[in-house]
């Protein structure tokens, strides 16, 4: 994975320094909902039914806008929840889990707003993150996760996405989103891998800063 690892790095750092051309940013806040998807295997290879749960995610950054206002390039702080839970009638599990990462986004607007105050537009997403805070609760017995190899290290979250935002005026506008991605722990190398399928409902808003 240290390949994949330093190829991501190579990328994102492109990205950066291509952006530093561009002339237009917005400064951006976004919220809302994770719905996230454990995908855990064991080294006895035995299914372990768990529930996806709800949980919330903040992020602060800066859009640069490419190619005559075309492509879209984001860099932001995320802090991102990923839970879940199982159990039966006579045993419950849960799983909160908190990280923290910064996000990368390349968007192309498909639909500009030259003629109306939507903008719709579809594109990428790739974010580093890292564990910051982690419990397991059994039968309501806390557990730290951060120390579990199979939730430390360096993850990778390759995800698609997709955006409609509103004009209010000039300075500012309002934005409502979807993102579908999977985390991936790229330096786990034990026999136990856990990964994360995450479906990310994003409420935003951005302020035009030059």
């Amino acid at each position: 994975m240290k390949p994949l690892l330093k190829k991501t790095n190579l990328v994102i750092a492109y990205l950066l320094l291509f952006s530093m051309s561009s002339k237009a940013q917005d400064l951006y806040f976004s919220t809302g909902l994770n719905l996230t998807s454990y995908v855990f295997k064991s080294t006895d290879n035995l299914p372990l039914e768990l529930n996806s749960k709800s949980s919330q995610f903040y992020e602060l950054g800066y859009v640069f806008k490419l190619l005559d206002n075309k492509l879209h390039y984001s860099a932001g702080l995320a802090i991102n929840g990923f839970d879940a839970t199982a159990g039966d009638s006579a045993n419950h599990y849960e799983w909160e889990t908190t990280y923290m990462g910064l996000n990368n986004q390349l968007q192309y607007i498909i639909i500009p707003s030259e003629r109306m105050p939507f903008e719709l537009s579809t594109g990428l997403q790739m974010q580093l993150m890292h564990i910051i805070n982690g419990e397991q609760k059994i039968n309501g017995e806390l557990f730290d996760l951060t120390k579990e190899k199979e939730f430390s290290g360096i993850w990778i979250q390759p995800g698609a996405i997709v955006t409609a935002k509103y004009f209010v005026s000039d300075d500012w506008q309002l934005s409502l989103g979807y993102n579908y991605s999977t985390a991936i722990n790229v330096s786990n190398n034990t026999e136990e891998k856990l990964k994360f399928n995450n479906q990310q409902i994003r409420f935003g808003i951005h302020f035009n800063i030059n």
